[in-house]
């Protein structure tokens, strides 16, 4: 009788070439210019907002998280700046969609 063993593949292996693969894509596609890097560092965005409307203010139908964002507002020139409580070198301006500074009393 002539058992033959059906060809298996190693988990392991598979892992590995799921990995590789992936690498070599990404390789790929940085060289052939696919992948847009920025040049300019200081124009990137750090943080994304949102705004809660409030219709009246004993109304308590939005959700607030209780922890600490770990970031502070000022005011500065009559514009908004968000400063990380983490790293003081870490400032930006608040712009709205069209990059227009948001203004502050």
């Amino acid at each position: 009788m002539n058992t033959t063993k059906p060809d298996t593949i190693k988990t392991s292996t598979v892992v590995l070439i799921i990995f590789a693969t992936i690498i070599i894509t990404v390789i790929a596609l940085d060289i052939s210019g696919a992948i847009k890097h920025s040049e300019n560092k200081t124009d990137a965005p750090v943080a994304g907002y949102k705004v809660i409307f409030i219709a009246n203010m004993d109304d308590n139908s939005y959700r607030l998280s209780h922890k600490s964002s770990d970031q502070t507002a000022i005011c500065n020139d009559s514009y908004l700046f968000v400063t990380s409580d983490n790293d003081p070198a870490m400032q930006g301006l608040l712009v709205d969609y069209k990059n227009r500074g948001i203004r502050c009393n």
